[in-house]
């Protein structure tokens, strides 16, 4: 007897809004904690870090930051954020099981982008207005090196062995590449368009995605031999990504038109869009999605966080 197994896949179709948080001042960004118990929501013009219980839906915990919050990334699971105050030009460590602040560590002017290393032995921040990252041991929660990149430096990626880095240079459009297991030496600026800023990579280190502001499309870069792939037109502004967990789509913040955007990834086109808002309580800027790929989460510069329910339908 022949066994014969049909393999199905999920087609995205569209986004359903089953909720809006509203939280303090409209907040800059929104991350899932890695085991996607929580949602982190950085409140710039609040001051504070909310935290959001992912299942409930509802805010736990509001964290005076002493500054405006801008970017945040985790280590050790989940336990620990590291978030950047804008204003401040620190980098605060919050350590969720004691539910405390334990330090605050001076980096560059303005920072941005936080971004762990893949073995948590290293976080980078993008500081915007001094164009440095400033590369923090965190075991000995300092500071080791000030990496000089090109004006306006932004979003920041690890490839997963956790080999290079790649900045996202807004003001020099470029990108540049840092050797981080050598001592993070900076190894060459890449060309990339107009206003770089945003930057994810896939799982198995092959392609680097990048959103370009002002120029309002997505490109695909080719890690191992750096080379740019194509590039999908998008709306108004764009802003911040996110992949799928299978990689087959992007969701983008099209900040002008308020609305997200979907990226098919292999066709590198936009399929689809949903507004957010309008222009008193939309542009969003912030997205994030959970683990398992079911929700999608979004920040609106000027309103409150948006959960959407993906729905999918099965292809035979």
């Amino acid at each position: 007897m022949t066994l014969f197994f049909i393999l199905s896949v999920l087609q995205f179709q569209s986004l359903k809004l089953i909720k809006t948080i509203y939280v303090d001042c409209g907040p800059k960004s929104v991350y899932y904690s890695p085991d996607g118990k929580y949602v982190v929501a950085n409140c710039l013009y609040g001051n504070h870090v909310d935290i959001i219980d992912s299942e409930k839906m509802k805010v736990i915990r509001r964290i005076p930051a002493g500054g405006m919050p801008v970017e945040c990334d985790f280590t050790q699971n989940g336990r620990y954020i590291w978030f950047s105050l804008y204003d401040k030009d620190e980098v605060c460590l919050y350590d969720y099981f004691l539910d405390s602040i334990l330090i605050k560590i001076p980096v560059g002017d303005i920072p941005k982008i936080v971004k762990a290393s893949p073995d948590g032995k290293w976080v980078y921040v993008s500081n915007w207005e001094s164009a440095t990252v400033s590369v923090i041991d965190t075991k000995k929660l300092a500071v080791i090196k000030e990496i000089k990149v090109v004006r306006k430096p932004r979003g920041i990626v690890f490839t997963p062995h956790g080999k290079f880095a790649y900045i996202t240079n807004m003001g020099g459009g470029t990108l540049t590449k840092i050797d981080v297991e050598n001592g993070h030496k900076k190894i060459k600026n890449i060309s990339a368009g107009i206003t770089p800023r945003h930057l994810v990579v896939t799982k198995d280190g092959r392609y680097l995605y990048q959103t370009n502001n002002l120029e309002e499309v997505i490109r695909k870069l080719e890690i191992k031999n750096d080379r740019w792939m194509g590039k999908a037109k998008v709306g108004k502004r764009a802003r911040t990504c996110v992949l799928s967990p299978d990689e087959r789509y992007l969701f983008v913040c099209n900040y002008k038109d308020n609305e997200i955007g979907v990226v098919d990834s292999g066709e590198m086109v936009q399929i689809y869009t949903k507004k957010t808002g309008n222009e008193s309580n939309g542009h969003p800027i912030g997205v994030t999605i959970s683990p398992d790929g079911k929700f999608l989460w979004v920040s609106n510069y000027r309103g409150g966080v948006n959960v959407y329910k993906i729905v999918y339908k099965e292809i035979l």
